[in-house]
């Protein structure tokens, strides 16, 4: 998936530096067999040939993708292109790159950005949302609309009008099937109109619980793959010392009876972490308490196994005096220790393991050795069936709104 954060802030960086050259955007809409990218990928180039964000690939096609920047700034239409990536290269760059797959993208003129910035902040807020994409018979296309919240509830907001040619139910079943399979997909509607459509998965949120130095390690990594980051603790020195990334939330926590109260202002879905690295027993066994009934994707506690074990007996016990037992689908959440056997030691190294294993756990990979792997390394989602039902109670609004907060130039 594209970085609309990454997009938007170099869109207007673009913007103010050359206010006089417009922009395009190129969308990786369906790949057949093997690619470095996968759909949903987005370059952002300009009409003078410049790359400015974004990627489409390894790094073989986007300077001929910004090449081709100044025909559709132009001409103001949006052009479809095709890379066989098993013999293209040959002809463009004099080099093969021995790839394996054909790359088809989308190249729209680009007359406002600020719409990706919207994207961003509806992915953000973690209540669903899908963009879309049209493409028609001409070999031409647009990002047309997005989708703010669930397919049921969210409102569409439109971009271009191609979007109108594309019934409001068949949108809303296809950006709920998008949401379940979690990949972007690219379905054919007839009349030679297909629609590409992406879900706005949200980034994962990561709670480090204690504020020791291993935590910064878990921000720093965390942090550089853009996931929502809080430290929390109930010791004011430890957090005021934290040397973080700008973006990492730093929450103090007083008391053990207030565990739940921060839970609950906090991110506890499916796409949300819990790392437990106080080393103190009764605070990770309150928020293991707390963390292990909820629908979260992973919590990992950071220990030995003997030390994990003897939380997890206080924990259930606890839990089952409440009335509220923990379920063996809870405890298959539970990842104690924390980490993959990477063999480090260091706090860095640790921290490594363990985003590693939060990684591996959020996309249900292994983790092995990708040499290994028998089947694809990319997940491959087949053409998806309408799914019969309600129609969507969803509602085209125009235009999206783009009171967004200006970026810094820099």
């Amino acid at each position: 998936m594209s970085g609309f954060v990454e997009l938007a802030r170099a869109a207007q960086a673009a913007r103010l530096a050359r206010p006089d050259v417009p922009l395009a955007l190129a969308t990786l809409v369906q790949v057949d067999g093997s690619s470095y990218r996968q759909p949903g990928a987005r370059l952002l180039v300009d009409a003078d040939g410049r790359v400015l964000a974004g990627a489409v690939s390894g790094g073989c096609l986007e300077g001929d993708v910004a090449a081709r920047a100044a025909e559709v700034c132009a001409s103001g239409q949006a052009i479809r292109l095709t890379y066989d990536l098993r013999s293209d290269l040959e002809a463009i760059w004099g080099f093969g790159a021995r790839c394996d797959g054909i790359a088809h993208l989308l190249l729209e003129p680009l007359p406002d950005w600020r719409w990706m910035a919207q994207v961003e902040g509806v992915r953000a807020r973690r209540h669903g949302g899908a963009v879309m994409t049209m493409l028609d018979a001409r070999g031409s296309g647009a990002t047309c609309a997005v989708l703010d919240g669930v397919s049921a509830t969210g409102r569409w907001h439109l971009l271009h009008d191609e979007a109108r040619r594309v019934p409001l139910a068949d949108l809303g079943r296809l950006a709920q099937t998008a949401r379940r399979t979690g990949h972007a997909m690219l379905h054919e509607l007839g009349d030679d109109v297909s629609v590409f459509i992406e879900p706005l998965i949200p980034p994962v949120a990561l709670h480090c619980v204690g504020a020791g130095r291993g935590a910064e390690a878990f921000a720093r990594i965390a942090h550089t793959l853009g996931w929502q980051v809080t430290i929390l603790d109930h010791r004011p020195a430890l957090l005021e010392g934290l040397m973080v990334p700008d973006g990492v939330t730093l929450r103090q926590v007083r008391q053990l009876d207030a565990v739940q109260v921060a839970i609950d202002e906090l991110p506890h879905d499916d796409r949300t972490a819990v790392a437990l690295l106080s080393h103190i027993f009764d605070v990770d066994a309150a928020w293991l308490a707390a963390t292990l009934p909820l629908p979260l994707g992973y919590v990992g506690v950071l220990g030995s196994r003997a030390r994990a074990q003897q939380l997890v007996e206080q924990v259930t016990q606890r839990c089952a005096e409440r009335g509220a037992p923990i379920t063996a689908r809870q405890r298959r959440k539970l990842h104690a220790p924390i980490g993959l056997d990477l063999g480090g030691e260091t706090p860095a190294s640790i921290a490594l393991a363990a985003v590693a294993e939060i990684e591996a756990v959020m996309h249900a990979r292994p983790a092995g050795f990708l040499r290994e792997r028998q089947s694809p390394i990319h997940t491959r989602t087949p053409t998806p069936q309408l799914r019969a039902g309600n129609p969507a109670n969803t509602v085209l609004e125009q235009p999206l709104r783009c009171d967004v907060p200006e970026y810094p130039a820099d």
